[in-house]
C-alpha cells in the first residue's frame, strides 16, 4: 500500500471511493430504517456522534442508539451483561487490523481480506490505518513526523485528538508527495467520510437497532479504546522529556488486555519485532 500511495496520485481516492460504493450498495440492499420520525432523528444523532472523530462523542453515541430501540431498558441491560464479550471482541478486531497491516497472518493472502473485514467492524479502512501506522513506526515519537505522538497531553485531550490528527497527517503526506490542487482533496475527504457513515449505517441495518446498540457500538468503542491506549500509555514521556515506547504488563488491566490481545501492550517489543504476531515470543526467545 505504501508503494501505491507514493507512486499513484489517485490511489487514495480510488480506494476510498471503492469503500464508499461497496458500503452504499450494501446499505441499499439492507435498507429498512427504524420506523418513526423520532427514531430517524436518534439514528442521525448516533451517526453524527460516531463520525465526530472524538472518543468522548463515540462513547456518548451509545445513549441515542439505546433510546432508539423498542425497549431501551432491556437493551441497556443486555449491553451491560455482554460488555466483557464485546470488550474482548473490540480488542480482537483492533489487534487483527494492526497485525494484518504488518502482514503477520499466514497464508499471506489472508491479511488483506481479514484486515478489510476488521476495518469495517471498527469503522476505519485498512489502507489509511496501514499508512498512518507505518509512518508511526518509521518516525516513532518524533514530535513533527509521528502521526500521533502524545507529547504531554492528558488522556482525554489525546483521545479526542488522535483520529483527526491521523487523518490530517495522511492528507498532508499526500499533498507533499503529489502536490495536487487544494480542491482535489475535497474528493477523498468526502469519499472517506461517506464510507465511514455508510459503514456505521450498514451495521445498524444488518444487526437491527438492539444488536447495533448492545453489541456493535461497544465493540467499536473497545477497538478505538485500544488504539488510543496503545498510542498514549505505551508512549509516555521519559526523563529526557521525550516520548518513548514501553511495554505494559504491571497492572491487572494490562495483563488482561495482553492475555486477550496476544501481548498487544508489549509495544516496545513490537517496535523492535514488528513482524511477530505476539511480541512476547520475541522477548522469551531473547531471554532464553
Amino acid at each position: 500500500m505504501f508503494g501505491k500511495f507514493h507512486s499513484d496520485r489517485h490511489y487514495l481516492l480510488r480506494y476510498l471511493l471503492t469503500w464508499c460504493l461497496v458500503m452504499g450498495a450494501l446499505t441499499a440492499i439492507l435498507w429498512n430504517p427504524p420506523p418513526g420520525t423520532a427514531n430517524g432523528w436518534l439514528l442521525a444523532v448516533t451517526l453524527a456522534l460516531i463520525l465526530s472523530f472524538r472518543f468522548d462523542a463515540l462513547l456518548l453515541s451509545i445513549v441515542p442508539a439505546v433510546v432508539m430501540t423498542p425497549e431501551p431498558l432491556t437493551t441497556a441491560l443486555w449491553l451491560i451483561l455482554l460488555l466483557p464479550l464485546t470488550w474482548a471482541g473490540g480488542v480482537w478486531a483492533a489487534v487483527f487490523v494492526h497485525n494484518a497491516s504488518h502482514g503477520q497472518f499466514r497464508p499471506r493472502w489472508l491479511n488483506r481480506p481479514l484486515g478489510e473485514l476488521m476495518s469495517w467492524v471498527l469503522r476505519t479502512n485498512l489502507m489509511g490505518w496501514t499508512l498512518v501506522h507505518g509512518y508511526h513506526h518509521r518516525y516513532a515519537d518524533d514530535l513533527d513526523l509521528d502521526p500521533h505522538c502524545p507529547r504531554t497531553m492528558g488522556f482525554w485531550q489525546y483521545a479526542n485528538w488522535m483520529a483527526r490528527a491521523s487523518y490530517l497527517y495522511l492528507d498532508a503526506r499526500h499533498r507533499d508527495r503529489h502536490g495536487l490542487p487544494a480542491f482535489y482533496y475535497l474528493l477523498p475527504g468526502l469519499a472517506g467520510f461517506g464510507s465511514f457513515a455508510l459503514m456505521s449505517l450498514s451495521w445498524m441495518l444488518l444487526l437491527g437497532p438492539i444488536l447495533f446498540a448492545a453489541v456493535w457500538l461497544p465493540i467499536l468503542c473497545s477497538g478505538w479504546w485500544l488504539f488510543i491506549v496503545i498510542n498514549f500509555y505505551n508512549h509516555p514521556v521519559a526523563a529526557d522529556g521525550r516520548n518513548r515506547a514501553v511495554d505494559l504488563d504491571s497492572k491487572l488491566w494490562h495483563r488482561t488486555t495482553n492475555r486477550i490481545g496476544f501481548g498487544v501492550l508489549y509495544h516496545a517489543a513490537h517496535h523492535q519485532h514488528a513482524r511477530d504476531f505476539d511480541p512476547r515470543r520475541a522477548l522469551a526467545t531473547a531471554s532464553g
